[in-house]
């Protein structure tokens, strides 16, 4: 059976599990190693207001629409035909993180930050790796 430990001198970045009568850790550097995700430092994104980006694929496919569920967002990937491919590719990276990475069920509403983030695909690959999932 395994159950979360505390252990002194850990970062916020490490989760401990105690495992029968093993210490076993689990890190942001371990993850981003396992993963071959990128790790850096966040955006500032996390700290401003959200605004839909003009143009962007909140703006053209979801009409900035603030009450997005993931299951729309999911139903708009398989049925829309993008003009730009770029945009099928910022859909499907916010999918990603909504259904992979943090495991949103299908009725959550779409993290409006994300979608602003994915705009900016340099930020994006940051988070991603960076510890963004991790804030608890």
């Amino acid at each position: 059976m395994a159950k979360e430990i505390r252990v002194d001198g850990t970062n916020e970045y490490e989760l401990w599990l105690g495992i029968d009568r093993t210490k076993a850790r689990f890190s942001k550097q371990v993850f981003c190693l396992v993963t071959c995700l990128k790790c850096g430092c966040l955006s500032n994104i996390f700290n401003e207001e959200y605004k839909a980006v003009d143009g962007g694929i909140h703006d053209i496919q979801f009409n900035k629409n603030s009450d997005l569920h993931v299951k729309s967002l999911h139903e708009a990937f398989l049925t829309l035909e993008f003009k730009d491919k770029k945009d099928a590719l910022k859909m499907a990276l916010v999918l990603f993180v909504e259904q992979i990475l943090m495991g949103q069920d299908y009725r959550h509403k779409v993290s409006l930050w994300l979608l602003r983030l994915v705009e900016n695909i340099k930020a994006f690959n940051q988070f991603v790796g960076g510890g963004g999932h991790f804030i608890t």
